[in-house]
C-alpha cells in the first residue's frame, strides 16, 4: 500500500505543482490584455503575448468599459491595461462604439472606473500608431484618462506596434509607463 501511495505521489505531484503554479501566475497577473474582436491584427497580437496573460476580448454586444471595469474588480492585482483596438487619428473603435471626444464625454462607465482608484493610477496602454501622432488623438486620450482616472500611454512616433523600437513615449499624467506586452 505504501508503494502505491509513493507511486501516486511521484506521478501526480509534478502535475499538481504545475497546475498550482500556473494558476498562481494567472491570479497575480498585473496586466490585462483588452482586444477588440474587430481589431485588424488580433491574431498576430494573440500569438505574441505571454500565455499567462489575462485576455478580455471585446464584442459589440456589451459596453467595453463596463467589461473592463468588471475585469478590474475581479482581479485587484491588475495595474496595466494593454488595449488593442482599431483607431483613426481622432477616434477609437471599441465593440460597436466609436469613441471620439463627444462619445467619451457621454460615456458614464468611464467615471465608474474612477471608483476603482486606490492611490495608484491604472495604466492604459493604447497600442496604435494613429492616435498618438496628432493633437486631436492626444486630446481624446487625455479626456479619456481624466474621466477614468487612468494614466494613458501611447506611442507618438511609430510605424507598427510589432516593431522592436515601439515605445510608449507619451503619458497623459507624465508618469512612467510599462513596456510593451508583445513578445517579438
Amino acid at each position: 500500500m505504501k508503494n502505491v501511495i509513493r507511486q501516486l505521489k511521484a506521478a501526480f505531484l509534478p502535475l499538481l505543482c504545475s497546475v498550482l503554479f500556473s494558476s498562481t501566475i494567472y491570479a497575480q497577473s498585473e496586466s490585462l490584455v483588452v482586444i477588440d474582436t474587430e481589431f485588424s491584427q488580433k491574431q498576430d497580437v494573440l500569438s505574441k503575448i505571454p500565455s499567462t496573460a489575462i485576455v478580455l476580448e471585446l464584442s459589440g454586444s456589451s459596453n467595453p468599459w463596463k467589461a473592463i471595469r468588471e475585469s478590474l474588480e475581479s482581479n485587484r492585482s491588475i495595474k496595466t491595461i494593454h488595449l488593442f483596438a482599431n483607431a483613426t487619428y481622432n477616434s477609437l473603435q471599441m465593440g460597436a462604439t466609436t469613441y471620439d471626444l463627444a462619445q467619451v464625454s457621454q460615456e458614464n462607465e468611464l467615471s465608474m472606473l474612477e471608483g476603482l482608484y486606490q492611490g495608484e493610477h491604472f495604466q492604459l496602454l493604447v497600442y496604435n500608431c494613429n492616435l498618438g501622432s496628432n493633437e486631436e488623438g492626444l486630446t481624446l486620450l487625455k479626456d479619456l484618462g481624466q474621466k477614468a482616472y487612468f494614466n494613458v500611454g501611447v506611442s507618438t512616433d511609430c510605424t507598427s506596434i510589432f516593431d522592436n523600437s515601439f515605445d510608449f513615449d507619451y503619458s497623459t499624467l507624465g508618469q512612467s509607463l510599462s513596456n510593451s506586452i508583445i513578445q517579438n
